[in-house]
């Protein structure tokens, strides 16, 4: 999964040191994540040329997306987003399906559900 980003290290440190995510790699315009069988990269949105979807949009970013991140701590991940000013949109609940899980934005508007394993 590839999110275009305003800041490619303000969300390197929110997805790292909130959400709590590995990095992969990173350089000076992308950084990646890699967990379970998936990959996230995160790239600046100045790396869009002019004949790209993205280029010069102008509405919210994800609208009709969301993202589901799957975590090990669920209580420490809600901690930490609480602690760092999270746009929290759903409180830590536990789902009819026995999983636990919140939802939140991150720095550029994406709209995330982490949930438990």
């Amino acid at each position: 999964m590839q999110l275009y980003v305003n800041d490619v290290e303000k969300s390197l440190l929110f997805y790292e040191e909130v959400i709590g995510l590995k990095l992969y790699k990173r350089n000076m315009h992308a950084a990646r994540f890699n967990f379970d069988q998936f990959s996230l990269l995160l790239v600046s949105d100045s790396r869009l040329n002019e004949n790209h979807y993205f280029y010069n949009r102008k509405e919210m970013k994800g609208n009709g997306f969301e993202l589901i991140i799957v975590v090990n701590r669920i209580e420490e991940v809600y901690e930490r987003c609480k602690e760092n000013r999270c746009t929290i949109q759903e409180e830590i609940q536990t789902y009819p399906w026995e999983m636990r899980g919140f939802k939140i934005v991150d720095p550029d508007g994406y709209f995330l559900r982490i949930t438990s394993k």
